[in-house]
């Protein structure tokens, strides 16, 4: 780096003046960058209306089908006895659930064993009905060893397999159990050695007390047993106690308890669904609001923070005028085709009249809402997520879409991430996420506009330095010229004299 000499001959500010002329060089980038800064703002603002609109969307998808609207709930009159749950396609009713016996897996206890290594030595096979894994004992080992190596035991023929069989130890004594429950499921011993009569140190399960001398199992502490029970005077058997699906229809039933009697009762689940309709209400309006307010507010005159900069920055913008446009217009226009229901004020659902629906949004009879449910649960559905060709000419015209369904196509217009080319230009297929992209391009070449003038104002900065410098050397010569020659005129002088 050449050396910079401030001013010592000339006596001016250099740091000072090539400061001055650099912060008036510098105007542009200063405006580049409070540019940029505002397009920053204004993809802040775009990415909040995309995320109000995919916040939007999905509870959109909660009622999307007469599934997830049509709710079912199924209620036991004890849930220590058995519980359930309901999907829609449950019928309503009572049922009477009488627990005999509830599925258990088998269990096996062995013998009291000593602390220490067994002196064992030899193998056995241990099954759970399906996979099989022949176990290695040697004299050195302890009983935890061995339950170590039962638990990690591996199917013979296929070693990805692990056996359904657990171990475990409880004062000394090994005991085994199956992983799953029912009649069918057994564990499966066989002690590679058997020498009638006696109890050799090679005979592993029947030294360690779960196989006798006959090699049949010596102490089951619980048999492998099927679920008995009754659902309206109906016999059930089951292997299993949970997840039971196939008993009644529509209903996953769990049974906890055996010897008792409860009733479970299954029935429309109002509650949930005017949840789920209220929960995407309350979203509907909250993006209302949000896009109301970017439309209306105002430049803030000498605005000193972020938010405060980012009011007006979309005011009047087209794209949101048309976005609210449409969503009004497809909550509110009838849907076509259908008989009892046609519009959502017919169930409840209406534009807020505090301020004569300028606002837009919604506002729900709750009463007339849960009657609704109540009265017609499919019509309700139908309003919302109708989606059929009704006049028949072989198209779905969005007047013949449930509310749900014409919002979720305009929403997928708006929000799509998907890329697709117009004109030979790849772009964003979401009109929202195409705004989002050109804010983030103008951003992206602002950036590069500053960095490539921030490279010419360093050299220009450097020339400044180098010619003041090149003139501060150019004085000190002639001022050592000038002592040189004064010098050399006073000593004529004193000559002369």
């Amino acid at each position: 780096m050449s050396m910079r000499i401030d001013g010592l001959i000339s006596g001016m500010q250099t740091e000072d003046i090539i400061s001055k002329l650099m912060a008036v060089e510098r105007q542009p980038v200063n405006l580049m960058k409070t540019r940029q800064h505002t397009y920053e703002l204004r993809k802040g603002l775009w990415n909040e209306i995309n995320s109000s609109l995919l916040s939007l969307k999905n509870k959109g998808e909660g009622i999307a089908t007469a599934a997830n609207l049509l709710t079912k709930k199924a209620t036991s009159s004890d849930d220590t006895y058995f519980t359930a749950g309901a999907d829609s396609s449950a019928a309503d009713g009572t049922y009477t659930i009488d627990v005999t016996s509830i599925a258990k897996a088998q269990r096996l206890n062995g013998t009291t064993q000593a602390n220490g290594a067994l002196n064992l030595s030899g193998s056995f096979t241990i099954g759970d009905g399906t996979y099989s894994s022949t176990v290695e004992v040697y004299a050195t080992d302890t009983l935890s060893t061995i339950m170590s190596r039962i638990n990690q035991a591996r199917d013979n023929t296929d070693p990805s397999k692990s056996l359904d069989v657990s171990a475990t130890i409880v004062n000394n004594t090994l005991i085994l159990e199956h992983k799953e429950t029912g009649s069918a499921n057994g564990i499966v011993l066989t002690d590679t050695v058997n020498t009638a009569g006696s109890t050799g140190n090679d005979e592993i399960l029947e030294s360690l007390g779960i196989l006798n001398d006959a090699k049949t199992i010596q102490n089951e502490s619980q048999a492998a047993e099927d679920a008995v029970f009754t659902v309206n005077g109906i016999a059930v058997t089951r292997s299993s106690n949970a997840g039971l699906t196939d008993v009644i229809s529509g209903v996953t039933l769990s049974l906890k308890q055996e010897g008792v009697t409860g009733t479970l009762t299954v029935e429309k689940d109002i509650d949930a669904s005017v949840k789920a309709i209220k929960d995407w209400v309350g979203q509907y309006n909250s993006t209302i609001e949000l896009l109301s307010t970017r439309l209306s507010e105002e430049v803030v005159k000498d605005a000193a923070s972020d938010v405060l900069k980012s009011k007006g920055l979309l005011r009047g913008d087209s794209i949101l005028s048309n976005t609210k446009s449409e969503l009004r217009q497809y909550v509110s226009t009838d849907i076509e085709g259908l008989t009892v229901y046609k519009n959502l004020s017919q169930i409840g659902i209406m534009t807020s009249g505090s301020d004569y629906g300028k606002s837009g949004k919604l506002e729900i009879d709750e009463t007339k809402l849960r009657a609704a449910l109540e009265a017609n649960p499919e019509d309700v559905a139908k309003l919302f997520v109708s989606n059929e060709d009704m006049d028949g000419d072989g198209k779905t015209a969005w007047q013949e879409k449930g509310v749900i369904a014409r919002l979720d196509s305009q929403l997928e217009y708006l929000t799509n991430t998907a890329t697709t080319s117009i004109g030979g230009t790849v772009v964003k297929a979401g009109v929202i996420q195409a705004r989002i992209d050109f804010e983030s391009k103008v951003i992206s070449d602002l950036a590069d506009k500053i960095e490539a003038y921030e490279d010419r104002l360093a050299t220009k900065q450097a020339r400044l330095y180098k010619q003041f410098t090149a003139m501060e050397t150019a004085l000190s010569e002639l001022q050592n010229q000038a002592s040189w020659l004064a010098g050399q005129l006073g000593g004529l002088s004193s000559g002369n004299g």
